[in-house]
């Protein structure tokens, strides 16, 4: 998964406590943590609901 975003120069992470903590960690340890720009605790949502996070957080 890592190789999918290693090109992405911003990384907004989001979902449930361990899941995106667990996400960082993995991206710190590919030297990736630096292009984290963002990290917030959010619920299950639909594809149309994280479409519009990510939207509304890179606008």
């Amino acid at each position: 998964m890592i190789n999918h975003i290693r090109e992405a120069g911003s990384i907004f992470i989001f979902g449930p406590s361990s899941a995106k903590l667990e996400l960082k960690e993995r991206l710190n340890g590919n030297n990736l943590g630096a292009n984290v720009v963002g990290m917030e605790t959010s619920d299950s949502m639909t594809n149309l609901q994280i479409a519009a996070k990510i939207r509304q957080f890179f606008a």
